[in-house]
């Protein structure tokens, strides 16, 4: 990755034109660094998860927009297909992305429908609604329920965040499959109950050992061939499992015990307009403080650096933003 200059972008109808205040690295960002995306094709700018002052609108904008600080939906969607009209712009037909499809946020200046704005009190905060809202999902098709066993694997931000969110609805058997041993303690900060850190040939016995039926339900958000299969052994018979985690593509996944068990495997792909709504609002509530020490923020400069951290096992952090600064 590197610095460039390009033109500053200007707002066409219905867009505004925003300075970038934050915006976070997100782990299906650093499998298009690593080349694992199909999505993500350079050369591109990307970051999806920010927050950024109005500094100009296009036309049919209200004008007195200007100056205000909001967080961004960068989901952008047709508005007439079946799925924009039944509310689930994550799986419109035509969907484009800010920051794979547009030009993102790891710059001074970025674009986004005004319709996909929201008001937001502190920018570094707001940053979070995205991954937040993308955990929120996870967790609400997954149905997990008070009294339930669940198994949350990765402890990224998609994974630390449906652990706070599991935690805060009430549940109290919570297990988190971590190799990096920060995150491990930010996720039992954040509710975990049970830290399992071993290597993926020894996870499965350790869960078995834990949960001799297996677990109620599996929300995994890495989503590498490993933990899939992980995922399904780990999942008690008619239990549901959560793919969330965007890592590896092909994988080969054990059908047999998915079919003997009748275990329910469901997608789960970004959010809706309304979980980013939740998000934004849980946000303002204060469910997460970016300023308790797993938030990293750097200039938009050491991009490289913190993509290469991130890509490895050891970052002391849950999320990494940029900021081009003021």
């Amino acid at each position: 990755m590197e610095i460039r200059e390009v033109e500053k972008p200007r707002p066409g109808p219905g867009w505004v034109l925003l300075k970038v205040r934050y915006s976070g690295i997100c782990g299906s960002d650093v499998s298009g660094f690593l080349g694992l995306n199909e999505l993500r094709k350079p050369p591109l700018i990307m970051g999806h998860e920010f927050t950024g002052v109005v500094e100009d609108v296009g036309p049919n904008v209200p004008k007195d927009i200007v100056g205000k600080l909001f967080a961004v939906n960068p989901i952008v969607g047709c508005g007439h297909c079946r799925y924009c009209k039944m509310g689930l712009k994550n799986l419109c037909i035509e969907r484009k992305i800010i920051g794979i499809d547009y030009p993102g946020a790891y710059a001074e200046y970025v674009l986004a429908p005004y319709d996909n704005l929201y008001p937001v009190s502190d920018p570094a905060r707001g940053a979070l609604a995205e991954p937040l809202a993308t955990s929120l999902r996870a967790v609400r098709l997954s149905g997990a329920s008070l009294g339930d066993s669940v198994l949350v694997l990765g402890a990224g931000p998609v994974g630390a965040f449906a652990i706070k969110l599991l935690s805060a609805s009430g549940i109290r058997d919570l297990a988190v499959v971590e190799i990096n041993r920060n995150r491990l303690e930010w996720a039992r900060k954040f509710g975990a109950t049970r830290l399992i850190e071993r290597s993926s040939d020894e996870v499965l016995k350790e869960i078995k050992e834990l949960y001799p039926e297996g677990v109620d339900v599996v929300i995994d958000a890495v989503g590498s061939e490993a933990t899939r299969r992980l995922a399904i052994n780990a999942v008690r018979r008619g239990g549901r499992v959560v793919f969330v985690g965007l890592h590896d593509n092909e994988v080969k996944i054990p059908g047999n015990v998915i079919v003997r068990n009748e275990i329910e495997i469901k997608g789960s792909f970004s959010y809706t307009d309304e979980d980013f709504r939740r998000a934004v609002n849980l946000l303002e509530q204060g469910l997460l403080d970016p300023r308790e020490g797993w938030v990293d923020v750097r200039p938009l400069e050491r991009g490289q650096e913190s993509f290469e951290e991130l890509a490895g096992t050891s970052t002391k952090y849950i999320k990494i933003m940029l900021t081009p600064g003021e």
